[in-house]
């Protein structure tokens, strides 16, 4: 019953742990411990179908070679479609991470080649691109050279404060490589069948990402410019994320009292412990006992 539990496991922890992360809204006030257990997640959630997929054919083996045959007949069926649901999953991991690898990379080769043609360099600072444009738009480009984009219009909006902070915000993002970490989720994502896939932690987890970026950009210009340019980007863009982000830094702004710096460090360490739980709680309820009981079957 193993690989039946570990994919109960996977699916349980890709459907039903998104919803309960995310109407737990004070994880967002430490994004970096939040993004931690979204990981812990998620990496519980492959391993559970890795191990799915390994033990089902070691139960099914043992199956056969017993001697309670209604008993063994549900063991064998219900490791049999534990085991192709899991080796299923495997299998669309592996390849879309590959091919959402490399079609990330081929588009940002494209993006660099366009920036080269089309983009100047403000005169402020050698290392930020500037685009024509009539929309507000700031992102970065990971590569060699990785690049902060802003628009004109973001220009003319935001005081030269406001820009910093903007650019800082990108440049968080490149720094800390949360491109990597979206794409891991967006292969997670893309992996599961679409009758049980959820958006939910694709979404949490890019929201977590940006307040990361929010608190790198505190951190170098000070919150008030970039709730500044958060406020007047807001009407911008689609979507409440930059108004929550808003609220976020205004609220993180040393304005909420020592007892809520108190609480966040508590919610941090909560969640730190619970990263680590969702991965070795199974491991040693559910894989060691399945290890010792498969190595002594073999005789070992």
């Amino acid at each position: 019953m193993t690989a039946l539990a570990l994919a109960a496991l996977a699916l349980a922890l890709s459907l039903v742990a998104p919803v309960v992360l995310v109407r737990l809204p004070f994880l967002r006030d430490v994004p970096r411990a939040a993004v931690t257990l979204w990981q812990a997640c998620a990496l519980a959630a492959v391993l559970a179908a890795v191990g799915a997929a390994l033990a089902a054919p070691e139960e099914v083996l043992r199956a056969l070679q017993g001697d309670d045959l209604a008993h063994d007949a549900w063991l064998l069926a219900a490791a049999s479609t534990a085991a192709l649901l899991a080796g299923w999953i495997v299998f669309r991991l592996v390849s879309t991470t590959i091919r959402l690898g490399v079609g990330l990379r081929r588009r940002r080769r494209r993006q660099h080649e366009v920036l080269e043609l089309l983009a100047t360099t403000s005169p402020s600072d050698a290392r930020l691109n500037v685009l024509g444009g009539s929309v507000a738009l700031a992102y970065c480009v990971p590569g060699r050279p990785s690049r902060v984009v802003v628009t004109e219009a973001v220009v003319d909006l935001l005081t030269l404060p406001q820009v910093e902070a903007v650019v800082e915000h990108e440049r968080g993002h490149l720094r800390a490589r949360h491109d990597l970490v979206l794409e891991g989720f967006t292969a997670l994502h893309a992996s599961f069948p679409r009758f049980v896939r959820s958006r939910l932690a694709l979404e949490e987890v890019r929201l977590l990402l940006e307040m990361l970026a929010d608190d790198a950009a505190t951190r170098r210009t000070g919150a008030a410019p970039l709730e500044a340019a958060l406020v007047l980007l807001e009407p911008t863009t689609e979507g409440d994320q930059v108004r929550v982000r808003r609220e976020r830094v205004a609220r993180l702004a040393g304005r909420d009292g020592e007892g809520a710096a108190s609480r966040r460090r508590l919610v941090s360490g909560l969640a730190y412990v619970l990263a680590v739980g969702v991965i070795a709680v199974p491991t040693v309820t559910i894989v060691t006992p399945w290890l010792q009981a498969a190595t002594a079957a073999l005789g070992w």
